[in-house]
């Protein structure tokens, strides 16, 4: 793949680019020690890219610094425009006493600076600066760029925007057609050197990309990327802070574990690091989690780890001391509109200081950014307090105070999807314009090349009047007024492609290019090169036709009169390029939607609860703890809880897919996009700035979009050598018509051209092969399908996390294991029966014991236990020592009516450990006053009806003790009886995956007899049934089942999905989404392998068709059948819109022919 050729060539890069052709961006890891973001930025500004907005975001993922680059100024357009700004410049007048004593005096600099104002876009930020005296420069550097507003996110921590650091820079990126655009823009930024990691997703248009060095250098990536060809937006740039003394925890995954002994080799690797606190690897999940000091430490984890003979990929790195940090400020950025002189700036900052004088402590907040006229934007860092009215509310009424002309409001600048949908519409815009244009260009075109060239006969005065020589030589006025049409198309209507075309070939054999030079001739281009060369060939070939009949001054009258040129077919080959091409940027933009739809769940306008009233506000001047009423119909503008009593019905069914609403109470939780059915509700806000439910969903779903399954790599190398293979078909074609017609192999009657030869007849064929190889297609195929397979997901409550892959690895699932509690069970246990064995202990005492015992553990049964004792008083018991044995019970001793006594509760494993004898086994003398074969029999039965239980035994320490009777050895006293209840469905789905051919396996850590009485009520054979093991057991019997596939599956109860490592994280606890998740991944592969074999198919099919294949079949009469370069651009056109449309088809209902869910 290109992409992996370019990064390979820099130093320090650590792995393959992740290249997501949908979203069109490319992730890259580099190793910042060896190179550095300049490095990259330069390689970027040399594959000619172009830099729309940039924005710059610190280690909290919120912005810093953006601003656009390049838009061109908004000029006023219309008389009225003018009014309605000389009306509010005329109406600040009146309200600025400083404007009218200097009127006179700064009338002409009024006027300059409205004129400026009304040709400039208004900018909404400058760079965040980290003391007063940085300002001057910050801003002169911001001024030295052309019409550059800064964009600042609403909240998170400010950064040193200066200091050397890692960074994340978001870039939105128009142009992109396919994934040979993909490897162009990954080649030009991994030439950088400082770049760490590119990932490029065609769908969504952007890239972010990982980089070393100062914010300053993202520049130098935008550069690179418009040097590329490319339309770029800067959507934020992160600056990921390096704490050495902070902790982090890195979650990876990791390929090539095999068994327990692969797990025990990593986890003892590396705790033989340094500054490691703990290692956790999950064999199943193929995963682990790791907790070090310093983020420096995890360059070594994975060194480590890759020495040790496992392939590892980061997933994620955090800082657990900076989640662990309250949010204790908050940075807002306001803008202020209706700014009109330079009086306005010092007193929006002379009134937010003025809060100090009425009360307002200094620590409260503080000025971070001045506003000026240039960048009407003031930031404000403070700490939020509703008791002493701390609030951006009190900033922005405070602001509004100073004049009724000015209008304050937070801003927040659009997010990547948002940028995303920009650029595409931007794109779009581009596109339709240059059809429209080539449209009418094609309707005089139609009439001159076609109508009165093959329609009309002869005779026709028109005709002849064409036909007719003018200006000089045998030019007729055909071929000039077919010149003269198609210059234009060729220079507007196609210049898209040959700029992109001209900027692909520059940054490949440009003298900065770090492309291998015998690599440059056969891994090049992209579908822009196919389509410049194709109308190129055409356009300047029918030139040189004219230029020698302009020079042919022989007599027109026993000439033949006939147009040679391909003018015409350059119009038509645009029109229908144009046609597809905008077909396709519409329908793509469909498939990648998901997070708008999710992001739309979010309101805008809150109902806030004052002490007497209420007040409509925009939910971005919300702070924590302010209390909004909801209507019904309403959604929560936060997460939050319910703020009054009464029980209040919510659908929950746009995140959980639970279609039944849920009922709250007073202090019960409720989640920004679920909505309120019932009454209307006070709520009091939990949580701002990105940490909500639906914020979480968005960023798995997101995350998700930008992971690529394996099948897209086929493709990328696939399209890698498309350019190259189809160039020298296409010339291979024109040689061998050439030869064949210059040595008399074929008839002359085929040489049906008056100008040019064998040469120029035979070009036809060699533009028709550029022309009709589509490449679009085959990149397409697998994104567009997965974007829509995952937004189908989420509407059904299911977070796709695992990306491509996951899709891919479940359609091939063909065999599923559940765990047993809380999966096939509800998870919810209640002890049913207590059973007592002996009279010497109360059921009291024996209830305030196991109360005190299992108070210490988090075992489910534990828990179970220790509910049903809650009404137990523990008396004069006192414990001494409480010790937990893992998956076997609880043991403590214990003092009460002056005897000690040591007692034990848990399974059969923690009596066998014990030396409780029970059944046939050899008794003890010790345990004569119990009879164990009963106590034996009662396990049996409680079990058999797939109870667990838990066995409370009891040894005396005193001799004297009058408990038990006994000093010597446990004796069992009492059997708690603890039922988990199957799910409702659980049934009906293990039944439906049996019949759809998966085979259904259960592996429990429960005793043998409850779980095969489990397996019995769902239908699972016992065969399949592993009971009574570890974890680890659990991995190897995980891994004795695994074949081609691996998906982990995460059931979540809809409030904790961020940390989870499962491919794939169900929103809905129930299992009727296992079996909808299996038939949509099956559903969505089977599309992306129809999209590959339609794709591929095509160009197999019409590739030779176009090189002249058939030629004989049309040689019945003297002609010859062949597929012109108008037609061939039709069908490239329909090559690539058809496998988009195909992918947008998985939304339509299915349509399923054979009984249950079965895909």
């Amino acid at each position: 793949m290109h992409t992996a050729s370019v990064l390979g060539s820099v130093a320090g890069v650590q792995a393959r680019p992740d290249v997501s052709l949908i979203e069109q961006n490319v992730r890259v890891h580099y190793d910042p020690s060896v190179t550095n973001s300049k490095r990259i930025s330069d390689s970027l500004i040399n594959a000619a890219f172009e830099v729309k907005h940039i924005t710059e975001l610190n280690s909290n993922q919120h912005e810093i610094n953006s601003y656009e680059v390049d838009d061109p100024p908004v000029v006023p357009r219309t008389s009225s425009w003018s009014r309605t700004r000389s009306k509010a410049i005329q109406k600040h007048i009146d309200n600025c006493t400083a404007c009218q004593r200097e009127k006179g005096r700064t009338q002409s600099k009024w006027k300059s600076w409205a004129a400026r104002s009304g040709l400039t876009k208004t900018s909404s930020q400058t760079p965040l600066k980290q003391a007063s005296e940085h300002s001057q420069s910050d801003m002169a550097r911001m001024s030295a760029l052309e019409d550059n507003p800064v964009f600042i996110n609403v909240d998170g921590a400010l950064g040193d925007e200066s200091r050397l650091a890692t960074y994340v820079a978001t870039i939105s990126i128009g142009g992109m057609t396919c994934s040979a655009c993909t490897s162009t823009v990954t080649q030009a930024v991994t030439s950088l050197d400082y770049v760490i990691s590119v990932d490029v997703n065609l769908v969504s248009h952007s890239a972010k990309v990982v980089y070393s060095g100062t914010d300053k250098d993202v520049g130098t990536i935008i550069a690179a990327i418009d040097d590329a060809g490319y339309d770029t937006t800067l959507v934020g740039v992160d600056m990921q802070k390096d704490f050495s003394d902070e902790i982090y925890r890195m979650k990876l995954n990791i390929k090539g574990m095999t068994c327990g002994s692969c797990v025990g080799a990593i986890t003892r690797g590396l705790q033989e690091l340094p500054s490691i606190r703990s290692v956790s690897i999950d064999l199943v999940g193929n995963s682990g989690v790791i907790e070090y000091d310093g983020k420096d430490t995890a360059r070594g984890i994975i060194e480590r780890i890759e020495d040790l003979g496992y392939d590892t990929e980061v997933s994620s790195i955090t800082s657990l001391e900076a989640s662990a940090r309250p949010m204790t400020e908050r940075t807002v950025q306001i803008k202020v509109d209706g700014m009109y002189c330079q009086h306005c700036p010092p007193k929006i900052v002379g009134a937010l200081e003025k809060l100090h004088e009425n009360g307002l402590e200094k620590s409260a907040f503080r000025i971070w950014q001045e506003p000026t006229m240039e960048d009407p934007i003031v930031t404000v860092v403070y700490r939020p307090s509703i008791e002493d009215d701390v609030t951006a509310r009190r900033f922005i009424s405070s602001i509004e105070a100073i004049d009724p002309a000015l209008t304050a409001s937070v801003y927040r600048p659009p997010s990547l999807e948002e940028r995303s949908r920009q650029l595409q519409q931007r794109e779009r815009n581009q596109i339709l314009a240059r059809l429209l244009f080539t449209t009418i260009v094609a309707i005089p075109t139609f009439i001159i090349g076609v109508v009165f060239m093959s329609l009309v006969p002869s005779t026709n005065h028109t005709r002849q009047w064409f036909e007719q020589p003018i200006w000089a030589g045998l030019a007729m006025r055909m071929d000039w007024a077919l010149f003269i049409m198609t210059t234009p198309v060729m220079l507007f209507g196609s210049d898209l492609f040959h700029k992109r075309a001209l900027k692909e070939i520059r940054a490949m054999w440009g003298p900065k290019s770090r492309v291998p030079l015998l690599r440059r001739f056969y891994h090049f281009g992209s579908m822009n090169l196919l389509i410049s060369a194709g109308t190129s060939v055409a356009y300047f070939s029918s030139l040189a036709v004219l230029i020698l009949d302009a020079t042919d001054h022989r007599d027109a009258s026993k000439m033949s009169r006939s147009s040679d040129t391909y003018f015409d077919t350059v119009v038509f080959l645009t029109l229908f390029l144009l046609i597809g091409k905008y077909l396709e940027a519409y329908s793509k933009a469909k498939t990648g939607n998901a997070v708008a739809m999710l992001s739309s769940l979010r309101p805008t306008e809150a109902r806030l609860v004052l002490k007497h009233d209420t007040k409509v506000i925009p939910v971005d001047q919300l702070e924590v703890g302010d209390v909004v009423q909801l209507a019904h119909g309403q959604s929560p503008p936060a997460d939050s809880v319910i703020d009054q009593d009464g029980v209040f019905l919510f659908d929950e069914s746009s995140l959980t897919g639970e279609s039944k609403p849920a009922k709250k109470g007073r202090g019960d939780e409720v989640f920004t996009g679920s909505v309120n059915t019932s009454d209307a509700v006070r709520v009091k806000i939990k949580g701002l700035g990105g940490s909500s439910m639906l914020d979480r969903i968005i960023d798995v779903v997101r995350e998700g979009q930008s992971k690529r399954a394996p099948i897209e790599r086929f493709a990328d190398v696939i399209t890698g050598y498309f350019a190259p293979i189809i160039t020298l078909i296409a010339i291979v074609t024109w040689v061998v018509w050439l030869s064949l017609g210059v040595s008399g192999s074929i008839p002359s009657s085929w040489l049906d051209v008056r100008r040019g030869g064998w040469p120029f007849w035979s070009l036809e064929f060699a533009i028709a092969v550029f022309v009709v190889a589509c490449p679009c297609g085959i990149g397409l195929a697998a994104p567009t399908a997965l974007f829509v397979g995952g937004g189908l997901a989420a509407k059904n409550s299911i977070l796709v996390q695992g990306g491509g892959e996951a899709f891919q690895e479940a359609s091939q699932l063909m065999t599923i294991v559940f765990d047993k509690t809380g999966t096939l069970t509800q998870g919810q246990m209640k002890v049913t029966e207590l059973e007592t064995f002996t009279q010497d202990w109360k059921t009291d005492t024996i209830k305030a014991v196991a109360k005190i015992l299992e108070d210490a553990s988090n075992h489910p049964i534990a828990k179970a236990i220790s509910e049903y004792c809650a009404d137990a008083s523990a008396g004069m018991i006192e414990h001494n020592e409480l010790r937990e044995l893992p998956g076997m019970g609880m043991v403590g001793t214990f003092t009460m009516d002056k005897s000690r006594v040591e007692v034990a509760i848990g399974n059969e494993r923690l009596l066998s450990q014990l030396n409780i004898p029970l059944g046939s086994e050899k008794r003890s003398t010790a345990v004569s006053k119990c009879n164990n074969d009963l106590v034996s029999q009662r396990v049996q039965q409680h079990q058999s009806l797939a109870h667990s239980t838990a066995i409370f035994a009891v040894k005396a320490l005193d001799s004297d003790t009058t408990l038990t009777g006994q000093t010597q050895h446990f004796q069992p006293v009492a059997l708690f009886s603890i039922s988990d209840p199957l799910r409702p469905e659980a049934d009906s789905i293990i039944s439906s995956l049996r019949e759809s051919g998966i085979e259904v396996h259960m592996c429990t850590g429960d005793n043998a007899t409850t779980a095969r009485a489990i397996a019995g009520q769902l239908g699972i054979p016992v065969s399949n049934v592993r009971a009574g093991v570890l974890p680890q057991d659990k991995a190897g019997y995980i891994q004795e089942l695994q074949h081609a596939a691996d998906v982990s599956i995460a059931l979540s109860s809809g409030s904790d999905i961020a940390v989870t490592s499962a491919s794939f994280i169900l929103l809905n606890p129930s299992l009727h989404s296992i079996p909808v998740l299996i038939r949509l991944s099956k559903r969505v592969f089977r599309r992306v392998k129809f999209n590959f074999m339609w794709a591929a198919v095509y160009n197999v099919v019409l590739v030779p068709v176009a090189a002249g294949v058939l030629c004989k079949v049309g040689d019945g009469h003297g002609g010859i059948w062949r597929l012109s370069p108008v037609w061939a651009s039709v069908a490239m056109a329909c090559s690539s819109v058809s496998v988009v449309a195909s992918s947008l088809a998985l939304r339509l209902p299915e349509v399923r022919w054979k009984r249950g869910w079965k895909a």
